[in-house]
């Protein structure tokens, strides 16, 4: 099969010795080693799973900046009952999307 189509991409220095050091254990070279691997591997896209990273970025924002106000001495005493309901809301939809996943 002809091989005319070129794919780019860079890496750091490290992980280039990494991948060479696999390719010569598999006494391939570094272009057929990334190839095989990367079409080997399945590749599974979960729909809504960036939503739901997007939430628990959120709320572990918040939570930094209560703990940075709480050391400033600026906050004192602190409600959590919606940070826990979130976070249990959030952990319920990426359980969901998990098991919709399994299927």
């Amino acid at each position: 099969m002809n091989k005319d189509i070129r794919i780019t991409f860079r890496v750091t220095p490290e992980d280039y010795e990494r991948i060479k050091t696999k390719a010569d254990q598999a006494h391939m070279s570094v272009s057929a080693y990334v190839r095989a691997a990367a079409l080997r591997h399945k590749v599974v896209v979960v729909e809504g799973l960036k939503e739901q990273t997007h939430e628990f970025k959120g709320i572990g924002r918040s939570l930094n900046q209560l703990t940075i106000l709480a050391h400033e001495g600026r906050v004192s005493v602190v409600d959590l009952d919606s940070v826990f309901s979130a976070l249990e809301k959030n952990y319920i939809g990426l359980c969901e999307l998990a098991e919709q996943e399994r299927r």
